[in-house]
């Protein structure tokens, strides 16, 4: 393997985790807020926003996934 395809696949590796670290941090601060202060809004805006944030990086896992998978098999 190349140098620069390492350095490649470990910047990809740690931009996931970043990105994974990132949701559960911003989650967690908007859960604090909604219950600091509980109301529905809070509520719904903590399950919407949760929701997309996880969605967000479960579709960037896979697709980088794909890129290992199909990039292994080469």
């Amino acid at each position: 393997m190349d140098a620069t395809v390492v350095i490649r696949l470990a910047l990809e590796v740690i931009s996931d985790r970043l990105i994974t670290i990132l949701a559960l941090i911003t989650t967690c601060g908007l859960a604090a807020y909604t219950l600091w202060a509980g109301d529905w809004t809070r509520v719904a805006t903590l399950a919407i926003y949760a929701v997309f944030a996880y969605l967000t990086v479960t579709v960037k896992e896979k697709r980088n996934d794909t890129r290992q998978e199909t990039s292994a098999s080469t």
